[in-house]
C-alpha cells in the first residue's frame, strides 16, 4: 500500500481540478455543520451552503468518465477509503437534517449542553437565561434538559438510520465489488479510451508505450478484455504500472464472443490491440477474427461519425505473420455493406518490430549495423574504393526470434561491394540450433524461394552453438579481418541465452598480440532478454571483458511507436501512385495543396492490400544504409540503384514471389505470385531501373515530409471519395 501522502501528491500533479473541486466539496458541507450551530445565521446561508455543495457534486460527477468505477474500486479494495466515504455519507445526512428541522431541537440543545456543563459566565441575551440562571431555575433546566433528550434521540435515530442505510449500500456496493474483480462489471461511459483484447506480455509496455505519447490524455482509461483469471492479471499490472493502474480496468470475457466484445463501448474507443491470449492454440487466427468482430460491431454501432478505427493485430508467429502478408484480406474484414471503410487493420509482430530495431531505419542507439558502414573506404576522396569485407551473421536459435532475424537480415544485407557478375562479397548467415533436423523442412516450405536471393548464402547448422565445431568457426571468424561478424544468441530461456553468450571463445572479446590485449570492438554479441534486470544488467559495464555484449529483445520495446507509424509508406505509395497512374509528381501536389495531396495519399493507402504496404514499410527499411553510402556514389549512383533491386527481389522471395523468367513466363501474376522481374540488375528494363532509381532520389522528401506531416494519421482522414 502507498503511503498517504505521497497517494494524495500524486493525485493532485496529476489532475489538479478534480483535486480543487473535492476540497472545495468536503469544505461546504463542513462549513454547514459551523452555519447551523450559529443561531446568528439565517437559514439562507444553510441552504445555500447545502446547494453549492451539492453542485459541486453533480459537476465532479459530469467530470468524471465512470463515476461508478470509482465507486467500484473504493469497496473492492480500499479501506481506507471506504471509511471516508462513511464518514462523509455522515455528514452529508447531518447536514441535510439541520437544514430540513432547524428547530428540531437539536441545534439549541447542541448549544445548550455545552453550556450546561461549563460554569463559566455567560451574559444572556434578550429572553435566554445565562448559564448562572439555567443551574439555579430548575424548572428551566429540566426544560433545556428535554432538548438535550432530544438531541439525543435524534442522534441515536441518525445513527440506526445511516447504520441500516450504509448496511444496506454495503450488501449493494460488496456484490459490486465482488463483480468488479470478477470482471463482470460493464461501464457505458467509458469514452475515448484504448482497448486491449486479450492478455499476454506485451501488455504492459502496450499500455506505457501509449501513455509515453505527446498526444495521449492524462486520464486516459484502458479496457483489457481476456479470459485469464482477472484478478492475478489486476495485480501484474499494478505491481509493474504502479500509481498508473487505477486507469485500468480488466473485463473477463472470451475475445472472440461477440456479446463480450460489445461491452467494450467499441464505438467510443480511440485505439484497438489485438494480442491474443498467452499460447492459446490458434491464437493469431483467433486475434484476426477478432478484428473482423470488432468492424462489425463499429459498423452497426448508433453513434455517427465514429471514423476509422486503428486496430492493431498481433501475430506471435514469423510464419502467420508472412501468411498475412501473402493473401489479400476480403473487404469484409475492414469495409461495412457500403464499402466504406470502418477499422485500419495494422498487423504487427514483437519479433520483427525488434529484428527492425536492431539494424533498420529505425535502429536504437548503442547497436551497430550489420556491415558497420565499411563496405566503401572512408578515405578515399576521388573515387570509391569498395572493400572486400562482408557480413557475417551467425544465429544461434531457430525459434520465432531467429526466424525474424534472418528474414530481417535478408531483407536488408544488400551492399555495394558485393559483385553481381562474380558473386564475390556475398553476405553470409549461419543459423545454428540442436533441432534444426526438424525445424527446417517447416521453414523451407514456409519460405521456398530464399534461394533467388542472389547477394546472401544462408547455411543452416544442425548442432548447438557450444559445440567445438561451431566454437571454432566463431575464433576464426572473429580473427579474420574481411569479416564484420555479430552473434545473437536467441534461445527461448533468457538465462540459457546470456549464459551461452558469456561462455563464447575468448576471441570474440580481445585478443592479444605483442603481449597487450586488445579489446574486440569489431564483434557484436546479441542476446536476447526479456527484461533488463538481474543477471542481464550486469553487462553494463563498458570496459570489462564483455563490453560487445548487447542485450534486445525486451518487452518494453517491442511494440514501439515509431514501428506502428505507416507516415513513410504512405508517402512512398503515393509518390508510385502519382507518377504511373495519376502521371503527377506527388511531392508537387504537396506542394501546392498538401492536405489534399496528404489525403488523396491516405485513401490511396487504405485501398492497396496488405502486400503492397508491406512493400513500402520494408522500403523504409533500408533508407539507413543508403544514407551511409550515398556520398559515395554521386558520380556512379547507379551501384545504389543495383542495391535497392537486390533488396526488393529478396523482399518479393521472403513474400512468397517466384521468378518464372527461366520458364519462359514474360509477365506478372500478382494473385499467385509470380513476378517477371525478379532477375539481375542489368536484365531489368529502362522503365524498371527508373523505379530503383526513384526510390534514392525520393528519400530526403519522404523522410522530409514525415517529420512536417508529424500529427498525421491514417484514422484522421476521410476515405469518401
Amino acid at each position: 500500500m502507498r503511503p498517504f501522502s505521497k497517494d494524495f501528491v500524486n493525485r493532485v500533479k496529476t489532475n489538479p481540478v478534480s483535486a480543487v473541486f473535492q476540497f472545495l466539496i468536503i469544505f461546504s458541507f463542513i462549513a454547514i455543520l459551523i452555519i447551523a450551530f450559529n443561531k446568528e445565521l439565517s437559514p439562507w446561508y444553510r441552504w445555500s451552503t447545502l446547494a453549492f455543495g451539492f453542485a459541486l457534486i453533480i459537476i465532479q460527477l459530469c467530470r468524471l468518465k465512470c463515476p461508478l468505477l470509482i465507486v467500484d474500486r473504493i469497496f473492492a479494495s480500499k479501506p481506507r477509503k471506504q471509511l471516508a466515504v462513511a464518514l462523509f455519507a455522515f455528514i452529508i445526512t447531518l447536514d441535510i437534517a439541520l437544514c430540513l428541522f432547524p428547530n428540531s431541537g437539536i441545534r439549541y440543545a447542541m448549544a445548550d449542553i455545552v453550556g450546561t456543563v461549563k460554569l463559566t459566565h455567560v451574559p444572556a441575551k434578550n429572553d435566554e437565561l445565562s448559564k448562572y440562571e439555567v443551574i439555579e431555575n430548575q424548572e428551566k433546566y429540566m426544560e433545556r434538559w428535554e432538548y438535550a433528550k432530544h438531541c439525543l434521540v435524534f442522534f441515536l435515530g441518525l445513527v440506526v438510520f445511516n447504520g441500516l442505510l450504509i448496511a444496506t449500500i454495503n450488501r449493494v456496493m460488496a456484490t459490486r465489488a465482488e463483480q468488479y474483480k470478477k470482471g463482470k462489471n460493464t461501464y457505458k461511459g467509458m469514452k475515448n479510451h484504448y482497448l486491449i483484447i486479450g492478455y499476454g506480455n506485451s501488455c504492459v509496455p502496450i499500455i506505457k508505450n501509449i501513455l509515453g505519447r505527446k498526444d495521449t490524455s492524462p486520464n486516459a482509461h484502458f479496457l483489457i478484455l481476456t479470459n485469464q483469471d482477472t484478478d492475478t492479471i489486476r495485480r501484474n499490472i499494478q505491481t509493474q504500472l504502479y500509481d498508473l493502474e487505477e486507469r485500468v480496468v480488466v473485463y473477463s470475457g472470451n475475445i472472440n464472443a461477440k456479446p463480450h466484445l460489445e461491452r467494450l463501448n467499441i464505438g467510443w474507443a480511440k485505439e484497438v490491440f489485438v494480442i491474443g491470449e498467452g499460447k492459446e492454440p490458434g491464437r493469431d487466427s483467433l486475434n484476426l477474427e477478432c478484428a473482423k468482430a470488432i468492424k462489425d460491431i463499429r459498423a452497426n454501432n448508433t453513434r455517427k461519425n465514429t471514423g476509422i478505427l486503428q486496430v492493431n493485430v498481433q501475430f506471435d508467429r514469423p510464419a502467420s505473420y508472412s501468411t498475412i502478408k501473402k493473401v489479400s484480406l476480403p473487404q469484409s474484414y475492414f469495409e461495412d455493406d457500403r464499402h466504406k471503410e470502418i477499422i485500419y487493420l495494422h498487423p504487427f509482430n514483437f519479433y520483427e518490430n525488434w529484428a527492425r530495431l536492431l539494424w533498420g531505419t529505425f535502429q536504437l542507439e548503442g547497436y551497430k549495423t550489420l556491415d558497420r558502414g565499411q563496405m566503401v573506404e572512408d578515405n578515399v576522396k576521388d573515387e570509391p574504393m569498395l572493400t572486400d569485407k562482408h557480413v557475417h551473421l551467425v544465429i544461434a536459435g531457430f525459434g520465432n526470434t531467429g526466424v525474424a532475424l534472418l528474414l530481417e537480415a535478408l531483407r536488408i544485407c544488400h551492399y555495394p561491394n558485393y559483385n553481381e557478375k562474380t558473386g564475390k562479397n556475398k553476405t553470409v548467415i549461419t543459423v545454428v540450433d540442436p533441432k534444426m533436423d526438424e525445424l527446417l523442412p517447416r521453414f523451407k516450405s514456409q519460405y521456398p524461394y530464399l534461394d533467388q536471393i542472389s547477394d546472401i548464402e544462408i547455411d543452416f547448422v544442425s548442432g548447438s552453438i557450444e559445440e567445438d565445431g561451431n566454437r571454432l568457426l566463431l575464433q576464426e571468424l572473429s580473427l579474420r579481418e574481411d569479416v564484420l561478424l555479430t552473434v545473437a544468441i536467441c534461445f527461448y530461456d533468457p538465462d540459457y541465452s546470456l549464459a551461452a553468450a558469456l561462455c563464447l571463445p575468448d576471441a570474440l572479446f580481445y585478443t592479444i598480440k605483442e603481449g597487450k590485449v586488445i579489446p574486440n570492438n569489431t564483434t557484436q554479441i546479441l542476446v536476447r532478454q526479456e527484461i533488463e534486470m538481474g543477471l542481464a544488467s550486469l553487462l553494463d559495464n563498458k570496459n570489462g571483458k564483455y563490453s560487445n555484449v548487447k542485450i534486445f529483445g525486451t518487452l518494453d520495446k517491442g511494440v514501439d511507436d515509431t514501428l506502428l507509424d505507416d507516415k513513410m509508406p504512405v508517402f512512398i505509395g503515393a509518390y508510385y501512385h502519382f507518377k504511373y497512374d495519376v502521371g503527377k509528381d506527388f511531392f508537387e501536389e504537396v506542394e501546392n495543396d498538401a492536405s489534399k495531396a496528404i489525403s488523396e495519399a491516405a485513401r490511396h493507402w487504405i485501398a492497396l492490400n496488405e502486400d503492397m504496404r508491406f512493400s513500402n514499410r520494408y522500403q523504409v527499411e533500408m533508407y539507413k544504409t543508403y544514407k551511409t553510402y550515398r556520398k559515395y556514389f554521386q558520380r556512379n549512383p547507379e551501384v545504389l540503384y543495383q542495391m535497392e533491386h537486390l533488396r526488393w527481389c529478396a523482399e518479393r522471395s521472403i513474400t512468397g514471389y517466384r521468378d518464372a523468367h527461366e520458364q519462359g513466363v514474360k509477365y506478372t501474376q500478382d494473385d499467385i505470385q509470380i513476378h517477371k522481374l525478379i532477375v539481375p540488375y542489368d536484365k531489368l528494363p529502362t522503365r524498371e531501373k527508373l523505379k530503383d532509381r526513384d526510390v534514392l532520389e525520393i528519400m530526403d522528401k519522404v523522410i522530409k515530409l514525415s517529420k512536417e506531416a508529424k500529427d498525421f494519421k491514417i484514422t484522421h482522414t476521410s476515405t469518401s471519395a
